[in-house]
């Protein structure tokens, strides 16, 4: 930062800007690791809900002819894009008496300001994964129902809008262990769609707070760690098959009332079935006022997420 500000709008933006810039670049996004994302067009974006794609069929069971499968409709989403914004007032005497570090922490205040907000909302579909409603990034009450009437972590999730007697469940109550990991695995890989057939999940990720960081470690190892590949807590020896198979991902901005709480995921279904959607990313810049002699520098964009479909998440509400 130079040593000498003068009070002008052509000094002063610039140097905002960049001091915004320099704190929001080694901040760690977990946006992207939690959210397939997207840039939207629209003030709102709606995503149809599709039925099974089914399996092909012999050619000679259908007439010789290509076999055209019939597609049901599953529930609509609309996500729709929010502006939020936050800024800083800073006097015309804090240029003058050049108090840089002032200037400076105020800048970079708001900085932290715009990347929390964003981090916190990313994990609401976690803090409210078992509610039907309950608290934002700011504390106010919101409704975290998904699509299909349910919570995204439920135990009677129906298989369609025409099947509400089938239903399955992605809900469970167990403290994280290998043993609790491979159960849940095996539930989401046993999950059918709407036509009956298996799915396909791959649970490949594990999603905590730092409280379970230590025990997720334990099934999935370090990354890039050459430890024995054992199974924790066992006597015997027994091989970890999950070891160097599995992500972790160690979420500080879940809330501490989540603390115990866990999620399995499959990676690449959250790609399209958990949407982030940027329709203008956060912009910074700065007015200066005439009358009171203060300089404002704001951040203000617009972006919405919300789930399309549980089946990309197993989650697990542990009491104590």
């Amino acid at each position: 930062m130079q040593t000498k500000l003068r009070w002008d709008p052509r000094v002063l933006e610039p140097i905002f800007k960049e001091i915004y810039s320099l704190q929001m670049a080694n901040k760690k996004d977990y946006i992207p690791l939690l959210y397939g994302v997207s840039n939207s067009t629209k003030d709102r974006e709606s995503y149809e809900g599709v039925g099974a794609e089914g399996l092909m069929e012999e050619w000679g069971q259908s007439n010789n002819q290509v076999y055209y499968e019939d597609i049901d409709e599953l529930w609509q989403q609309v996500i729709r894009n929010r502006k939020f914004s936050d800024g800083r007032i800073i006097e015309r005497d804090f240029i003058d008496d050049l108090k840089l570090t002032q200037i400076k922490n105020q800048i970079i205040g708001l900085a932290d300001a715009v990347y929390k907000t964003q981090q916190l909302q990313a994990v609401e579909f976690l803090n409210n994964a078992f509610l039907s409603q309950g608290p934002n990034f700011r504390g106010r009450i919101e409704k975290y129902l998904g699509p299909d009437g349910k919570p995204l972590c439920a135990a009677d999730h129906p298989y369609s809008p025409t099947n509400s007697t089938d239903v399955q469940s992605n809900l469970g109550n167990k403290p994280l262990t290998i043993d609790s990991w491979d159960e849940t695995a095996t539930a989401m890989q046993e999950w059918v769609d709407d036509k009956g057939n298996l799915m396909a999940v791959v649970p490949d990720t594990i999603i905590v707070a730092p409280y379970n960081a230590r025990a997720a470690f334990k099934i999935a190892g370090l990354p890039d760690a050459d430890l024995p590949k054992y199974e924790p807590g066992s006597n015997h020896f027994d091989a970890n098959m999950y070891m160097g198979n599995l992500k972790v991902i160690v979420d500080p901005f879940i809330h501490p009332s989540q603390r115990k709480n866990w999620w399995a995921m499959d990676s690449a279904r959250k790609e399209r079935l958990n949407q982030w959607q940027w329709r203008r990313k956060p912009e910074n810049g700065s007015i200066t006022d005439f009358d009171t002699e203060v300089t404002k520098h704001k951040v203000v964009g617009r972006w919405g997420f919300g789930f399309i479909n549980y089946s990309f998440i197993f989650g697990h509400n542990v009491q104590d």
